[in-house]
């Protein structure tokens, strides 16, 4: 969609929102450029913030949507009624068995666990997922209140250290929002398994390392870009997993001074996905700046040394094993938002993983918020927040592996209905 249609719908989404929008280049002017966005209500409070990246028009209207996005997603859009309750040992026996904290929710007391209805994207049965999962707004003590009108009776002490925001995403369109959201649960899983192999398996890894001289200009304008204003060596690791899914990563590692700095990028184009993980890690070093950070406490990991390894994320050593490799140079035809999307979950099926989703919200004009589950899938990358957290069964599974690199995949199969759901 051409820029300028997708910066009218942004202005159609915040008239429909009654929002006003302050824009600001953190980049200074810079190439790859750096934007963020503020919103606030008709009395300038405000709501919601967000960052873009890339070209300067992109990542103006990036930091736009994602402001958004985080708008939608946010408290401001909880609905008591839409909750439906389940008993956490009824979820931990369902789909989302797989997923790390289920060892958690089957011996929780409590018969109320606010959750959402999600739909599976393949077909197939709905699912309830709790909305502790994707929201970590509601487990904040502020909003007791909200808890206490969905009637939620749970202990969420030590389920919170597994929330977090992965697999939401907005977009103009329903089947680029749902992509987006996919990529990032994907990217997210990617960057979770390198955890794993680079510290909990030994010396055995090796990871790929991308070859800056093979990257296409723009990529090589963002990484120089990058190591310009990190002042440091930028790696560009190739993570893909076996999802067959490019995914880059943009690391350099941590100082005594700092903790590292990554971006991460996820597209069925690898050099997409590497200009978009080194087109974050440039907006992550600009916007060190504006405050945020971890929500994890990283002295937490303390008592267990190889998760504070993980929590650390040093991979100097690991990189003196790497293997040099040259950024593909064919370059798929991705085609458009939904063909890329039916590959993405088509790669997903064929490991026997289901994607369930839920549509956030759609404003007048086209935009929407969704978000994504996909049980099995790892967050076991929330360790570097802090967080004291362990890997899931895929993660474990990856720890045990004697072979520990994963090439690329060509193609990805499994079939998927051509009439499957997009819509509300």
């Amino acid at each position: 969609m051409p820029l300028t249609e997708a910066g009218r719908r942004s202005t159609a989404a915040l008239a429909a929102l009654g929002l006003r929008a302050e824009l600001v280049d953190v980049g200074g002017g810079r190439d790859p450029a750096a934007w963020w966005c503020g919103l606030s209500r008709a009395d300038l409070a405000p709501v919601a913030c967000g960052m873009g990246k890339g070209g300067r028009e992109e990542a103006r209207l990036g930091a736009l949507f994602e402001a958004i996005e985080h708008h939608l997603t946010g408290p401001a859009g909880f609905d008591p009624a839409a909750v439906e309750p389940a008993a956490p040992a009824a979820i931990a026996a369902g789909p989302l068995r797989a997923d790390a904290c289920a060892p958690l929710l089957a011996p929780m007391p409590g018969r109320r666990m606010a959750c959402r209805r999600y739909r599976a994207l393949a077909g197939g049965d709905d699912v309830l997922v709790p909305l502790f999962l994707s929201s970590p707004w509601y487990l904040e003590a502020g909003a007791a209140p909200l808890r206490e009108r969905a009637r939620d009776d749970s202990d969420y002490a030590h389920l919170m250290r597994y929330s977090c925001n992965s697999g939401s995403a907005v977009g103009v369109t329903a089947a680029e929002a749902l992509l987006h959201a996919l990529n990032e649960a994907i990217e997210r899983d990617a960057l979770s398994l390198l955890l794993v192999r680079a510290f909990l398996c030994g010396r055995r890894f090796r990871p790929r390392l991308i070859d800056p001289g093979t990257l296409p200009p723009d990529a090589a304008r963002a990484y120089s870009v990058a190591a310009e204003l990190t002042g440091s060596p930028v790696h560009l690791l190739d993570i893909t997993s076996d999802l067959g899914v490019a995914t880059m990563l943009a690391y350099t590692p941590p100082t005594s001074l700092r903790p590292h700095r990554r971006g991460t990028g996820t597209s069925l184009s690898p050099a997409h996905a590497a200009w978009r993980a080194l087109t974050e890690l440039v907006q992550t070093t600009l916007g060190e700046e504006l405050g945020g950070g971890a929500r994890g406490d990283p002295a937490a990991l303390a008592a267990h040394p190889v998760l504070a390894a993980c929590g650390r994320f040093e991979l100097t050593g690991v990189l003196r094993r790497a293997r040099v490799m040259p950024l593909p140079a064919a370059e798929p035809d991705v085609g458009t938002p939904l063909a890329q999307l039916r590959t993405v979950s088509s790669a997903l099926v064929a490991r026997g993983l289901r994607a369930y989703a839920r549509t956030v919200r759609a404003l007048p004009g086209g935009v929407v918020a969704v978000h994504v589950m996909v049980p099995g899938l790892e967050r076991f990358m929330l360790v570097t927040d802090g967080n004291l957290v362990v890997p899931g069964p895929r993660g474990r599974a990856a720890a045990k592996e004697r072979a520990m690199a994963f090439h690329p995949c060509g193609e990805v199969s499994g079939d998927l209905p051509h009439d499957w759901p997009l819509g509300e």
